[in-house]
């Protein structure tokens, strides 16, 4: 029996068949890539290098908008995503070399009534992916679109109603990139870097079109053929997905995973989906997207004791009380939540103690250290308190008019930097690399750099580093009635994080995944931020 999307894909087989002549073949426009667990370049043929499987499968009837009505494609213009790296020519099959094994996760035709529950995998386990959008469907499912671009997701083209590319003349193709491009800007205010042609059939008119728009073709290496399950959760087709994913991919240096979300639902995807992560993490792998990007991410924490989680392991939700510090475990990759009064809530991470009605009334805690395998606390008196982690002293006693504002540890002595109120850094066995002192800054954090040193933040947004890599900072300031509070260092890349006091986040050599900023109650702040 045939169902609506495998009767479109026979349509769009015997399209193709007949344009086999306008595919790309090494005679006009050949494509170059890695062939997979050797790493030697080799030429390929349109569409698949090596592949056994054929096309994508159909993307199936397309999502509706309120009423019933298929959406309407926007006003179509030539648009050159901003923020993208120069797109070359030709078609990528293997995820990007981060010079050690990658995979790229990668979910074509959505979204659709499966993308949140892929969604909440993604993030559960903290893994990166891509998001290729059908435009009329994008459109249909708008929040979800944005749902996958605030958690940091990459969201890319995948044509506006899914045609057979090669069959369309030169000005056809172009409409339908521009019109999914167009709809992907409107909704979440940036267009895509990168484009995937339906059915996998190009040419050599789409592969030039795409260069022009700054968006890189991207293929796949592993097929799992999850739309044939066409909506059933059978554990058969879960096991037949997962089977296909790695017995393919786990022959590969850089797979590049090729799975669906598309509105006629793909439950059995949702269902594979952790067993697939978990195989791919345990034989070495690092996720990435289609961008490159590792999906770093970071936990923020608002003064109300909530803990957001930004392309991490699901984070813990709130407790209640005035946060004021956060650390990660470099360990499991958890982290310690700092309350001001003193108590340490650990999520996913050991508990070593806490300073919870042992302050005086006048004494709060400040700041919170991840060091050698446990943390520090700062107190407001000046106080240092280890919970697992080595002592090395204390301004307590001797801080005259001066304020203890934050704390970082030193990673190579396990000593540690305390930053306070007047621009100082006062240091407990770890290297003295130059201050603020006297500059009259009013600062407000200090974070260890990846080189060794530490980079102090002022109220104002500016960053300065001390034996740090700098990668630059807010030159006008952060806006009227907004703070810089927190910063939090890249570990992938060196660059860091600057958290504002309204929640939003600004990047300077690392990536942003999102930010609480949005849904901030109006009486609450943001207040730390950790990197994960």
């Amino acid at each position: 029996m045939f169902t609506v999307r495998s009767i479109r894909f026979l349509g769009a087989l015997t399209a193709a068949s007949m344009l086999a002549a306008c595919a790309v073949t090494p005679a006009a426009g050949a494509v170059h890539a890695k062939h997979p667990g050797v790493g030697a370049t080799r030429t390929v043929k349109q569409p698949f290098p090596g592949k056994r499987h054929g096309g994508e499968g159909p993307a199936g009837p397309p999502a509706k908008r309120p009423g019933g009505r298929t959406a309407k494609a926007p006003a179509a213009t030539h648009l050159v995503s901003a923020g993208c790296t120069a797109a070359p020519y030709g078609a990528n099959f293997y995820a990007p070399d981060l010079g050690a094994k990658t995979v790229a996760l990668t979910f074509d035709d959505g979204p659709g009534p499966s993308t949140p529950g892929i969604l909440a995998v993604l993030r559960e386990h903290g893994v990166p992916a891509t998001f290729l959008n059908i435009g009329q469907n994008a459109a249909a499912y708008p929040a979800l679109v944005r749902e996958e671009a605030s958690h940091g997701f990459l969201v890319g083209n995948h044509t506006w109603n899914h045609p057979n590319m090669p069959g369309l003349s030169a000005a056809a193709q172009a409409v339908e990139m521009d019109e999914a491009s167009a709809e992907q800007e409107k909704l979440i205010g940036w267009g895509p870097c990168v484009f995937r042609p339906p059915y996998g059939n190009y040419n050599a008119t789409l592969l030039s079109l795409a260069q022009q728009r700054g968006m890189a073709v991207w293929m796949w290496s592993v097929d799992t053929e999850d739309w044939k399950a066409d909506g059933s959760a059978a554990s058969s087709w879960v096991n037949r997905i997962i089977s296909l994913a790695e017995s393919e991919g786990g022959g590969q240096l850089h797979p590049v995973v090729l799975m669906h979300n598309a509105p006629s639902g793909d439950p059995a995807t949702v269902a594979a989906l952790p067993t697939i992560i978990s195989y791919f993490r345990m034989r070495g792998y690092t996720f990435v997207n289609l961008a490159g990007d590792t999906g770093t991410g970071y936990y923020v924490a608002t003064s109300a004791g909530a803990v957001h989680g930004y392309r991490t392991p699901r984070a813990g939700g709130s407790v209640g009380g005035r946060a004021a510090g956060l650390a990660t475990d470099p360990d499991t990759g958890g982290y310690w939540l700092l309350k001001a009064n003193g108590s340490v809530v650990a999520h996913n991470a050991p508990f070593y103690g806490q300073l919870s009605g042992r302050l005086p009334r006048h004494v709060t805690a400040v700041a919170i250290a991840a060091d050698h395998g446990g943390y520090l606390v700062l107190t407001s008196d000046g106080g240092v308190h280890a919970f697992g982690a080595p002592y090395h002293g204390q301004p307590k006693g001797r801080m005259g008019k001066l304020k203890p504002v934050g704390l970082a540890a030193d990673a190579a002595t396990g000593g540690y930097w305390i930053l306070n109120s007047g621009g100082g850094v006062w240091t407990y066995d770890a290297t003295d690399y130059g201050s603020l002192a006297g500059k009259h800054y009013q600062v407000t954090a200090i974070a260890a750099s990846a080189k060794g040193g530490y980079l102090l933040l002022t109220a104002a947004g500016r960053v300065f580093g001390f034996h740090a890599d700098m990668h630059g900072s807010p030159a006008h300031g952060v806006g009227r009635g907004v703070t810089a509070v927190a910063l939090a260092v890249a570990p992938a890349t060196g660059g860091y994080l600057i958290l504002l006091s309204n929640g939003h986040i600004l990047g300077y050599g690392a990536r942003t995944h999102g930010s609480p900023a949005a849904g901030l109650p109006p009486h609450q702040t943001a207040t730390a931020i950790a990197a994960a």
